[in-house]
């Protein structure tokens, strides 16, 4: 349960610095919000959709962390191979 809460700070905290990207020419966005995206989903899938639900904001990055889920499915598809 606290590395869950853990996740979940650490999430939100890339992602609001990520959102200040956005305004701030010299922080990138992109970055914090694949790795919010990456801690979020290790907390709960649940957080990605409150993101969402964010008025402004939420629907102006939803359509960048659905395409960063693609991009995370596609680099964890395949199992790891085990020898025999």
């Amino acid at each position: 349960m606290m590395k869950k809460n853990l996740y979940r700070l650490f999430g939100f905290s890339f992602f609001v610095i990520g959102t200040v990207g956005i305004f701030l020419p010299l922080v990138p966005t992109v970055p914090f919000y694949l790795i919010a995206l990456i801690f979020l989903l290790r907390a709960s899938k649940r957080d990605i959709v409150k993101l969402k639900r964010i008025p402004i904001i939420g629907k102006l990055v939803y359509p960048y962390i659905k395409k960063s889920l693609l991009y995370l499915k596609k680099w964890n598809t395949q199992p790891q191979s085990s020898y025999t």
